[in-house]
């Protein structure tokens, strides 16, 4: 196990909160001198840990990931930018993140469907350097999803799906944005 001064946990505490301390007592908090330039956005990964099996996996850019009514997963945003990152955000905006499915009429009944929406609520974390102008180059942003995805009694699930929103900085504007998108069947 890597050790960590009280002084240089307090230095990450100060520069991202808790989360960051936390990943400095593991070793993986990483810092630099601001950079006076930074001509690459930083970096995003999905890390995505199915609860039922344990089996986890990072998946770079947009990826799609099939799932099943009732799945649980453990979904961990990462940003990575070697001169530093400056913010990172999962679900931005309104719409940016929802989880959606359809549900259909009993049979024997008129043929309907319903389709029930649920928005994401936003998460940022914003950092900025520290007393001796260090920045951290990695972050991450951590969402719990169970897609029990309820139907009124009587009517049967036939779909669903889930869009997650992620998005990084750098200290240059240097922005990028990726989704994860789930796919839900029966």
């Amino acid at each position: 196990m890597s050790t960590i001064s009280p002084r240089n946990f307090a230095s990450c505490a100060r520069a991202g909160g808790l989360a960051v301390a936390l990943s400095c007592i593991t070793g993986s908090c990483q810092q630099v001198p601001k950079p006076t330039s930074d001509s690459t956005p930083p970096k995003l990964v999905w890390n995505v840990l199915e609860k039922g099996t344990n089996a986890s996996a990072d998946h770079p850019s947009s990826p799609s990931i099939s799932a099943h009514r009732g799945d649980k997963f453990h979904i961990t945003l990462k940003a990575n930018d070697p001169e530093g990152v400056k913010s990172i955000e999962l679900n931005p905006g309104l719409g940016s993140g929802e989880i959606s499915w359809t549900c259909k009429a009993p049979p024997g009944g008129e043929n309907i469907a319903q389709t029930k929406t649920a928005d994401l609520g936003p998460q940022t974390q914003n950092l900025a350097p520290n007393a001796n102008g260090n920045v951290l180059t990695s972050i991450f942003l951590i969402e719990d999803v169970d897609f029990s995805m309820d139907c009124q009694a009587g009517w049967i699930f036939t779909s669903g799906k889930a869009v997650f929103t992620g998005r990084a900085t750098n200290y240059f504007s240097g922005t990028t944005t990726e989704t994860l998108t789930f796919t839900v069947s029966p």
